[in-house]
Parts: C-alpha cells; structure tokens; sequence
C-alpha cells in the first residue's frame, strides 16, 4: 500500500467494512485499543453509552463492567475528544492541544488556572488526595452564577477548568462525580511523550477520531469534527497523516472518506459464507462512533438517525433513548427502551419500512432472540414489558429470550 493511494469502495463495501471493523467481538481491552476513544454520557436508562458501546463489541459484558476497567484497571481513563470520554491512558500527552484550547476559553470566561485560588486548589488536592467538588474549595454560592451549566458555586467552576485543562483527572466516580486528583497520581508510568509537538498531538487526534468511527467523511457536522484547531489546520495535518499512510483516502460513490489502515483491513478478513449475518443482531448506543457522523449513517445504510434525547416529549418521533437495531449489514429496526429494577420495559419498537412485523425474514427471530438474551444478561434484567408494534414472532423471540 503506497502512502497516497486512493482506494474506490461502493457503499455495500463500505458497509461490510463497518460492520467487520465495529462487531467483531474481542476482549475489552481489545475494543479499547481498537476504537481509541468511547464518548461518555451520563444518562442510563439502560447503561450508559461506554456501557451499551461495550455490550455490543465484549462477550459476556455486564453493565458497569467499565468503571473497573477505568478506575481499577487504568485500561480507560476520563479525557476529552468530540465531548467528555474515555480514552487510553497512553495517550493522555496527545490532550496537550485540547488542554491549551480550554485554558484559553476559561480565561476567556473569567476563570484562570493559573490564578492563586486555582493553585490553591491543587494544593488541596495534593494535601487531600481523591476528593470531588462537594470537598474541595469554596462551597459557597456565588449569586453571579446562578443558573449556569456547573452551578453556584465558584470552586465547581475552577474545578472544571482544572480538569479541561489537564491539571487535575478523574481518579474514580463517587455517584457519577468527578474525585479529583494529580495526573502523576492517576496515570501508569510511561505515559508521556516530551519530544511530541502539536502537530504530532493533533495528529493523533485527528487519527483516533477516524480510528473510533471506522470510516468519517471529512465534511461531517462540525460536532463529530471538534477538535482544539480550525478545519483549514485539521486538513493540513490529515495530509500529513494520509502522507504517512496512517489514514486513507476513500472515494465512497463519489463522496469521500477517511479511515485507518486497520479499519480497510476488515474488508480482507472473515470471509465466511455467511457473510456479516453472522455477527448476529446488535443493539447500538445512540452515541456509538458507528453513528457519529449521522448523515454518512444516512448515505451507506439508508437510516435516518435523529437522537432524540433533549428534544420535548411531544416532539419526538422515535422516543426518549432509542437504540438502532443491526442485523448483518442492515439497520433494520429500533427502539425506545429502560431497565429499572431488574424489568427491561421496551417502550416502543419500530420496525424500518420494509420489514414486515407479520412475516419477519428467515433467521431474523433467531438472531433476535439471542441478542433479547444477551441484552437481558447484560442488563442483569429477569422481566420484560413489550410494546406494540413488535409483530408475533419478534414478541415471541423477546419472550424466549427470558425463559
């Protein structure tokens, strides 16, 4: 493979190549290494989404599984990549560029890092050890802050900006809150790179988004593309990197693509006479990197995908927290769904149009019902509430999947 190739894929080949890529099971720390970054979010009606990436790509994951291999196993730890996630730890000196990037916006914010109270604040830290923000600083309210995002108070604030600036990580979770302490305390040895540049720290960010997503087009929403630089730098070094063969250019039907060495190689492996049918059914988060980039979703698997978490009730179409359901190399279905207190309550089911609930196609009740088993035992969940809408054989196949 030449540094500059250009590969010409059609969409049931780059399909095949996310699919391949994304759902081969492997180990956690397999799927760690292989997606570089997993987006964080802290809502849970049926785990939360490092929890459900998880369920979908690890055999015999169970929910929470993730937190022993962020907080026990240094495997993940908390950082920054398009929103707050978990990353590897090795490569925490790639954050260099979103670190800087934050102190400025702080700053701008009338926060600084560097001001006495935020040294201070560091100092209470080292002193202290692991402390979230109910322990550490000022717990007074100031009226001025009333209403924002991270609250009244002041030391919340400086917390937060100690943490998006690389002063302070996340050494565990106390009820879904930061505890604070030194990167030096947090991070295994060897996890530094003194002689790296920004250019090469960009790189691998720009790199590890491609990585985490499979295949990206480079002209996805500006969301999926956060990154700390203007799209004009982001391109220069993604030259660099194309330059260097650690990303790749695809022309997709005539719309163009990224991806990683490792990602094409999907294509050449597990030619099984079944194809990608025998991966089976998987449940996918709404923020697995699969769906990033929801307009390419779009263009290769013919499924419009809105998330619909923060729209009002009376707007939503699909539901609160709805999963894409992939059968093989098709999105075919989702669902509205929350588990709580050992019952998994399917709120609603939607089939895709050509899917007929009353005639479902041959092996889809099978596949369906052991994923329903998977799920179940993942989510640690004994009873089960089914909607409308699911068909007779679906329902049967949920209903099975229980006994």
């Amino acid at each position: 493979m030449t540094a500059q190739q250009r590969f010409t894929l059609t969409r049931a080949d780059a399909r095949r190549l996310l699919v391949r890529y994304h759902f081969q099971q492997a180990p956690l720390a397999t799927i760690v290494r292989r997606l570089g970054t997993i987006q964080f979010d802290p809502l849970a009606p049926v785990g939360t989404n490092p929890d459900l990436v998880l369920q979908a790509r690890v055999p015999g994951y169970r929910r929470g599984d993730w937190l022993h291999a962020a907080y026990r196993q240094r495997l993940l730890v908390d950082g920054w990549d398009k929103q707050a996630s978990l990353i590897q730890p090795e490569e925490w000196w790639a954050q260099v560029p979103f670190h800087r990037w934050f102190t400025r916006r702080w700053r701008n914010h009338g926060v600084d890092v560097d001001s006495p109270e935020a040294h201070a604040l560091i100092d209470q830290v080292e002193r202290h050890g692991p402390a979230t923000s109910l322990e550490l600083g000022d717990q007074r309210a100031d009226p001025a802050l009333r209403g924002s995002w991270y609250g009244p108070k002041r030391s919340r604030h400086l917390l937060k900006a100690l943490w998006d600036a690389g002063r302070l990580m996340t050494h565990h979770r106390v009820g879904g809150r930061h505890a604070y302490d030194l990167p030096e305390r947090v991070l295994p040895q060897g996890t530094s790179v003194p002689d790296a540049t920004q250019d090469d720290a960009l790189q691998r960010l720009v790199i590890r988004r491609v990585q985490a997503a499979g295949l990206l087009r480079p002209t996805a929403d500006a969301a999926v593309w956060l990154l700390p630089c203007p799209r004009a730098e982001r391109d220069r070094i993604a030259a660099r990197a194309i330059a260097q063969g650690a990303l790749i250019e695809l022309d997709v039907e005539g719309t163009g693509y990224w991806t990683t060495p490792a990602a094409l190689s999907a294509l050449e492996e597990g030619h099984d006479p079944a194809g990608s049918k025998a991966l089976g059914i998987r449940f996918v988060a709404p923020l697995d990197p699969l769906m990033w980039d929801r307009g390419g979703v779009a263009r290769l698997f013919g499924f419009d995908y809105v998330w619909e978490v923060y729209k009002p009730e009376a707007q939503r179409r699909w539901g609160y927290y709805v999963l894409p359901v992939l059968w093989g190399e098709r999105l075919i279905a989702r669902f509205d769904a929350k588990c709580q207190q050992g019952t998994l309550t399917l709120l609603a089911w939607h089939w895709e149009p050509d899917i007929l609930p009353a005639r479902l196609p041959e092996g889809l009740p099978e596949a369906l019902q052991q994923a329903a088993r998977d799920f179940l035992d993942y989510l640690g969940a004994t009873r089960i509430v089914l909607p409308r809408g699911l068909g007779r054989e679906a329902r049967r196949a949920w209903q099975r999947a229980v006994k």
